[in-house]
């Protein structure tokens, strides 16, 4: 328990580092508290076999993650934009990068057994506390996105996107608690409400890609799990007087608590009134049509940042192609799309690298979906989904926020062969012996 908590610090700490600096003010805008923190995570992640005992991961996956760290650091000092400077910085984030994946390589297997409930007990004190924070923050009005506010005066500013992906964890994690057969009947019930709870911060953070991810994720899990025979078995359930009744109870109870508590759905509803609206707006600004007011339609500032950087991929395609093949240098533009930032910066041989990595891990990540081997690589396999779609949409190829679950599924995918029976969901079925 305590070597998932310190994955959990490292892998989902920022919301709560959020909570601790800004809402209860113990170290305002302080970068050091941020980096002690992961390293207490780090800390905890130690085990009593450190270096005396390794265990394997995904040799693939391993080859192409450290080929990639390794090239962007070559590239940092041979092939440096004209404009970067903060060589120390960035060779401390790749420290600490290679620090959580050799830690990961001595952490055990065993922690399979308690990691998926460890994380919906840490994700949902994580949203605890951020519900806390709106709740004592004069500045955060209802119908702003939901996130700890930092910085002073006209620069205070906040970032949803950690919270909607510790949002997004629970949800994830509460899935595969509930759907685990070994799992307690009020254990059940408990990971059943935290879900729901988590897809509530979710509508309040309002950020796309995690709503997005959280639907493929949903649509994944339904197409891996659920097939024609069992959905007539459930029509067939449902029409029973039995099943009827309780329905008509959980119908009265939800009516109830909506009566009791017209305030919150009236927010909720509002959240995701404002979300279809402010989408729809980017896809009329995308077709060249005007929105539902009858004004011309315009990108918002996230889309249009994201359509400047395929813009100027289109500006390099047509005429410097010699960039694209070379790579304009080592954080050269910021495009916060990584797939895009990989190519242009890196050029061709850092794209493929990049891409061959994100896309073995896919393939990794459906065939967990397909045989469900045990609640991590699951767990893993699906939070992806929401990986894949960020390295599309937002951030850096090089961002530690990225590399923290790539290393964990470096560690732990696509090897569930190597484990004990005993983690595994379905124990492998033994070869026949000849008589």
């Amino acid at each position: 328990m305590r070597m998932v908590v310190g994955i959990l610090i490292s892998l989902n700490g920022y919301p709560l580092i959020f909570f601790f600096k800004e809402s209860l003010g113990l170290a305002p805008g302080s970068t050091a508290f941020t980096a002690a923190f992961l390293g207490l995570g780090y800390l905890l992640m130690v085990p009593t076999t450190v270096f005396r005992k390794l265990y394997r991961c995904n040799p693939f996956l391993l080859r192409f993650g450290v080929i990639f760290l390794v090239f962007c650091i070559i590239s940092m000092y041979i092939y440096p934009s004209m404009f970067f400077d903060s060589y120390t910085q960035d060779m401390l984030y790749y420290l600490y990068i290679f620090i959580f994946l050799f830690l990961l390589i001595n952490i055990p297997n065993d922690i399979i057994e308690v990691f998926i409930p460890i994380t919906v007990a840490f994700a949902v004190v994580s949203n605890l506390a951020l519900v806390y924070a709106l709740l004592t923050d004069p500045t955060w009005t209802i119908g702003s996105r939901a996130a700890i506010q930092y910085g002073e005066g006209e620069y205070r500013t906040g970032n949803p996107h950690v919270f909607a992906r510790n949002a997004l964890i629970c949800v994830v994690a509460c899935g595969i608690w509930v759907t685990q057969p070994k799992t307690h009947f009020l254990a059940r019930i408990f990971a059943l409400f935290s879900g729901v709870f988590s897809m509530g911060i979710l509508v309040l953070t309002q950020v796309r890609s995690s709503i997005l991810a959280l639907g493929i994720i949903i649509f994944l899990f339904l197409f891996f799990n659920v097939r024609p025979a069992q959905i007539k078995s459930v029509l067939r359930q449902l029409v029973r007087p039995t099943s009827l009744i309780v329905l008509g109870l959980v119908f009265i109870g939800v009516s109830y608590f909506i009566r009791k508590n017209i305030d919150l759905y009236a927010v909720l509803y509002g959240y995701a009134v404002a979300f279809v609206e402010r989408n729809m707006e980017n896809i009329y600004a995308l077709f060249g049509l005007k929105s539902a007011d009858n004004f011309s339609a315009a990108l918002d500032a996230s889309a249009s940042n994201r359509a400047t950087s395929f813009l100027y991929l289109r500006i390099l395609l047509e005429g410097h192609l010699h960039v694209i093949l070379y790579g304009q240098g080592y954080k050269s533009v910021y495009l916060d799309v990584p797939m895009l930032e990989a190519l242009v910066n890196h050029g061709f041989i850092g794209f493929v690298i990049f891409a061959c990595l994100i896309l073995s891990m896919l393939v990794y990540s459906l065939k967990a979906m397909r045989d469900n081997p045990d609640p991590l690589s699951t767990f893993l396999a699906y939070f992806y989904i929401y990986m894949f779609v960020q390295m599309f949409s937002v951030g850096r190829p090089y961002e530690m926020a990225h590399w923290q679950p790539l290393c964990m599924m470096i560690r732990f995918i696509g090897i569930d062969h190597l484990f004990p029976s005993r983690l595994l969901n379905r124990p492998p079925k033994l070869a026949p012996q000849l008589s």
